[in-house]
C-alpha cells in the first residue's frame, strides 16, 4: 500500500508540474582500496586535498574479500586512483574491479597467454584462455592481479635473457670485433722520423 502510495503520488506531481522521469546517468569511475593491516580509523588511509574518500566500507572483523586472495578490514572508495607511494605507505590492495588494474591485467593476460601457447601450457596450469570474440587474452576468474603479474614479469625475463644470450659473442670474437673496432677508428700513423747521420750532426 506504502508503495502504491507513493507511486501515485509520483504520477500526481509529474502530471501537476509538467515533469517527467529521467533515466539517471551512469556512474562514475571509481576506484576501491582495501585495508588489509588494520582497521579503518583516522590516519590509516590517504587523505589528499585533491582525493578524498568518497565512501567506506568498514568490517566489524576481518574478513575474506569476495573474489580476492585476501582478507581485509574495510574498503575505501576514491574518485581518483592512488598512488603506488600510497598504497604502499598504508598497505592498501586495489579492487580487481579498478579501471587501471584491468587495463593492466589485458595487457599482461596477452603476454601471459602467448607464452602459455608456445610452451604448450596444461589447460589446468593456464593462467589465460583465448576470447575469439575478441581477438586476445583474458585473465581466468580465479587469478588474482598478483598472480598474474608474476607471470608476466617471469616471461619477459625469460625474453630479456634469451635476446642477451643471443646476442653474446664467444670471447675470442669479441676481442677480434674489438681490434677490428680499434683499428677502423685509429687515425693514420705518423711516418717514423729517421734520426740524423753523424755526420749532419
Amino acid at each position: 500500500m506504502a508503495e502504491r502510495d507513493l507511486h501515485n503520488r509520483a504520477e500526481d506531481y509529474q502530471r501537476r508540474y509538467h515533469v517527467q522521469e529521467v533515466e539517471q546517468a551512469p556512474d562514475k569511475e571509481t576506484y576501491k582500496y582495501y585495508s588489509t593491516q588494520r582497521p579503518i580509523d583516522i590516519g590509516t588511509y590517504p587523505k589528499s586535498y585533491f582525493n578524498r574518500p568518497i565512501h567506506m566500507d568498514v568490517y566489524f572483523t576481518r574478513q575474506q574479500v569476495p573474489g580476492e586472495a585476501f582478507q581485509a578490514w574495510g574498503a575505501i572508495t576514491y574518485a581518483q586512483p592512488l598512488t603506488d607511494r600510497e598504497m604502499r605507505d598504508y598497505e592498501l590492495r586495489p579492487a580487481r574491479e579498478n579501471l587501471d588494474i584491468r587495463r593492466q591485467m589485458d595487457t599482461q593476460a596477452q603476454v601471459v597467454g602467448k607464452w602459455e601457447d608456445a610452451h604448450h601450457v596444461p589447460e589446468q596450469r593456464r593462467l589465460t584462455w583465448f576470447y575469439p570474440d575478441f581477438g586476445s587474452y583474458v585473465a581466468k576468474e580465479y587469478v588474482t592481479p598478483e598472480q598474474l603479474a608474476a607471470r608476466a614479469h617471469g616471461v619477459e625475463r625469460q625474453a630479456a635473457a634469451k635476446a642477451h644470450k643471443e646476442d653474446k659473442q664467444p670471447i675470442a670474437q669479441q676481442m677480434k670485433t674489438a681490434q677490428k673496432q680499434a683499428e677502423e677508428h685509429r687515425g693514420q700513423t705518423a711516418p717514423k722520423k729517421s734520426a740524423p747521420r753523424r755526420d749532419e750532426r
